[in-house]
């Protein structure tokens, strides 16, 4: 699955790559042009259905506890993040959260989202990548500690 192209021209998947194989990734430390890939993958691990503001929570620690693993935030803060950007939308009293359908994301939203989707399972797709570059850093240290 990792290494498989995806069919979206304008989804930056190797960029994403790099991204996602990280730990302690700090949301606001992000450039503007990782922050969509970032807030993509806690959106592309909701499922798309109406939350109350407890379920979205349980949801978004499953998220950070699973495919967005290698961001530095918690729920709350992520929650924020997502909605502000345009990710999910909330009512005006905070009690109900909803994911916005790919389809009606902003066009640069769109792109990083059917990008996400093309990649297929979000949590096997971070889970795949994460295990790779682990095991490519772990052949990388033995090969270097034979040559000592």
């Amino acid at each position: 699955m990792v290494g498989m192209p995806v069919n979206v021209s304008t989804f930056p998947a190797a960029e994403l790559l790099r991204l996602v194989v990280k730990d302690g990734v700090h949301l606001g430390s992000l450039p503007a042009a990782q922050l969509p890939l970032a807030l993509g993958c806690a959106w592309a691990a909701l499922s798309a259905q109406v939350y109350t503001e407890a379920q979205v929570n349980q949801a978004l620690k499953a998220a950070l506890a699973g495919p967005a693993c290698w961001l530095d935030t918690d729920h709350v803060e992520l929650r924020r993040w997502l909605v502000d950007a345009g990710w999910v939308v909330r009512d005006g009293y905070g009690r109900a959260y909803q994911p916005v359908p790919a389809a009606q994301l902003p066009p640069a939203l769109h792109a990083v989202a059917q990008g996400w989707q093309a990649l297929g399972p979000v949590a096997e797709w971070v889970a795949q990548a994460r295990a790779q570059h682990q095991q490519q850093r772990t052949a990388r240290r033995q090969a270097w500690q034979q040559q000592v």
